[in-house]
């Protein structure tokens, strides 16, 4: 550590910031679109090295049940951006590298492992099933959205009330006029696509709806020439299969830490 002076900043350089996206569009999609399209609902803190950033808190404020912070970066110089973190209840999304320092300075936590995954290049995308009734949600949708997001009791749903499906574009599942499912593309970069919120029905699993819907969201996001990537829990290993079956391969591990929001991913 000799000759690191470490300074804590509560922004982000959005400069370097743009220069990392190019060059790690995985890495730094959240926060590129954050800033871009909801900069009023996120918040930095950024771990400097002679000026030269070396991890950052992305901060989002947006979630309607707790705030959930991403840690990004794993230069142990950066500890001390813990000191950082919101109070509880929180969830941090981290590396391993800052696990501990992250419980010692919030406290207990569940943890669950987090497998960021993206598509292959060259990977095959099966053709739609025509059976399978799958579209983009509009606004006439929002009531039937929160009619969905109601008879839920998994909280990854809580923020689909909240969303303007047009906005954050949204594919919805449908058996007859019935909403069974839902996927919406989280961030859409020119370079990356993140896609999140895959939810079916408990009845209406196993019927094909899920690999649907993400299909439905693949082709959208590769037809822009983006990477398209996704989030699971490590040990979601049916969900993992159809990822995997879709030519997603793991290409990052994360902690989920749940600090006392009770919001499992």
């Amino acid at each position: 550590m000799t000759g690191r002076s470490v300074e804590f900043r509560p922004t982000i350089d959005r400069a370097w910031l743009e220069r990392e996206g190019a060059h790690h569009p995985l890495v730094h999609a959240f926060a590129l679109w954050d800033l871009e399209r909801t900069p009023d609902r996120v918040r930095f803190f950024s771990a400097l090295d002679h000026d030269v950033p070396i991890g950052y808190l992305l901060v989002w404020l947006g979630h309607p049940s707790a705030t959930v912070v991403h840690w990004v970066g794993t230069d142990p110089a950066a500890r001390g951006l813990a000191e950082f973190l919101p109070p509880r209840p929180l969830v941090a999304v981290v590396p391993a590298e800052s696990r501990d320092v992250v419980l010692a300075a919030r406290g207990p936590a569940h943890e669950y492992g987090l497998l960021q995954m993206a598509r292959t290049e060259g990977s095959v995308t099966p053709p739609p099933d025509p059976s399978v009734g799958i579209r983009l949600l509009t606004r006439e949708d929002v009531p039937r959205l929160a009619q969905w997001a109601r008879r839920q009791v998994d909280p990854v749903v809580a923020e689909y009330p909240f969303l303007d499906p047009e906005v954050d574009r949204t594919w919805g599942a449908f058996h007859g006029n019935l909403l069974v499912g839902v996927v919406r593309a989280e961030v859409r970069l020119p370079r990356v696509w993140v896609l999140g919120g895959v939810y079916v029905d408990a009845a209406a699993r196993g019927r094909g709806w899920g690999r649907a819907l993400v299909m439905a969201a693949l082709r959208a996001g590769e037809s822009t020439g983006a990477r398209v990537t996704l989030y699971v829990r490590e040990d979601r290993v049916e969900v993992r299969h159809l990822y995997d079956s879709l030519g997603f391969r793991t290409v990052d591990r994360r902690l989920w830490l749940d600090l006392g929001a009770n919001l499992a991913p």
